[in-house]
């Protein structure tokens, strides 16, 4: 198979369609919130209080906008290109797409699925960004584009308790929705110049990420009790 090609992911376990405004995918079990609401409601008061200092800042409610804009072409630029259609460049923030363009020609073999949906009968939901092989290793593997304007410590609670834990969660969708087992996870963040930084998530940080983020879907559902009959 070569790269720009995708396989196909096999019957998926019961429906998921996505809600308009993203909050979330209606299944089996109802509507189920995604994971990212999930990790975001469940940081630590420390993280919490640093978010809200930053928003607090002038300019704020601008820079997260241009964030959310870059992820959104970002993602768009790594689909098109992964099933074979045109990429764009952006004047802003063509950058990134040129940091994980450059990346994936280099490291990337094919997709078994990309953008596709996931849930798990514990109770949440989400879009894993890809599923396939690179060059380096015969096993398959969750991937997972982001941006930064900065190299990202992964100890931080950002890297370690957020994206990390992200991944964990996708992984057991997975392994829910697909029957698919996943060993390892890459994310891949783009940089505005240069290289991306990778971040290779073995199987134990999964497994270790995986527990925790239970813990944390727990104490999400305490809270909103009505997420799952």
């Amino acid at each position: 198979m070569k790269p720009g090609h995708t396989a196909g992911l096999p019957p998926a376990k019961g429906f998921a369609n996505r809600c308009d405004d993203h909050s979330g995918y209606i299944t089996p079990l109802g509507k189920l919130p995604p994971v990212t609401a999930i990790v975001g409601e469940t940081k630590s008061d420390e993280a919490k209080r640093a978010l809200k200092n930053w928003l607090s800042r002038p300019g704020a409610e601008e820079r997260s906008l241009a964030a959310r804009t870059r992820g959104t072409y970002l993602h768009t630029q790594a689909e098109n290109w992964i099933h074979g259609q045109p990429t764009h460049h952006h004047l802003v923030f063509g950058g990134y797409w040129r940091s994980l363009h450059r990346w994936l020609e280099g490291n990337f073999h094919s997709a078994l699925g990309v953008e596709f949906p996931i849930w798990h009968g514990a109770g949440f939901s989400g879009t894993a960004d890809c599923l396939g092989w690179t060059y380096d290793s015969t096993d398959i593997q969750l991937i997972d584009w982001k941006t930064s304007q900065r190299y990202r410590d992964p100890d931080s609670e950002m890297m370690r308790g957020g994206y990390f834990i992200q991944l964990a969660a996708y992984r057991a969708g997975i392994r829910w929705t697909y029957g698919i087992e996943v060993d390892n996870a890459l994310l891949v963040i783009a940089r505005q110049m240069g290289q991306p930084d990778v971040y290779v998530l073995d199987q134990a940080l999964l497994d270790q990420c995986e527990v925790e983020f239970f813990d944390r879907l727990r104490r999400y559902q305490e809270v909103h009790s009505d997420v799952v009959a």
